[in-house]
């Protein structure tokens, strides 16, 4: 039998939006900026204002939403891992590409959904460190190894 995970959220704003999904058929669980820290070089972290716990053998991965590409920020971490045993405040770290004063375009996301969450199964592995590896036929062709 496949067991449904369970995310427990705990929001750390009054009043503030609980995460959700936009429709009951949508992967992601919007996250809304609730408070906003200018870091260096353009990167402000966005506080979701919310903390998680999610059932054993899941985790959560982090990722933008896609119309955040329309505000000239960009998630600066591509992704964020939450481990399952973490319980601090999910962070959201965006960096600023665009030409106007970057404290002031952050300011204008606030309550506004700007990531997700996804919730994962986790897949354990066990690490062998070996001398070689076996042959392939790719074999150590990279980048355009396959003529595209």
């Amino acid at each position: 039998m496949n067991q449904e995970a369970l995310l427990k959220i705990c929001c750390h704003f009054d009043g503030m939006p609980v995460p959700s999904r936009g429709y009951p058929t949508d992967v992601g669980i919007d996250l809304t900026a609730m408070a906003v820290e200018q870091k260096s070089h353009g990167v402000f972290l966005f506080d979701s204002g919310i903390s998680i716990q999610v059932s054993d053998g899941y985790y959560v991965e982090i990722v933008p939403r896609s119309s955040i590409i329309k505000t000239d920020f960009q998630m600066a971490n591509s992704v964020g891992i939450i481990d399952p045993e973490y319980r601090g405040r999910i962070l959201l770290p965006f960096r600023y590409i665009g030409d106007r004063d970057g404290m002031l375009a952050a300011e204008s996301l606030l309550q506004q959904r700007i990531a997700q969450m996804l919730v994962r199964k986790l897949e354990a592995c066990k690490i062998e460190v070996v001398d070689s590896l076996d042959d392939t036929v790719r074999g150590k062709g990279g980048f355009g190894s396959t003529g595209q």
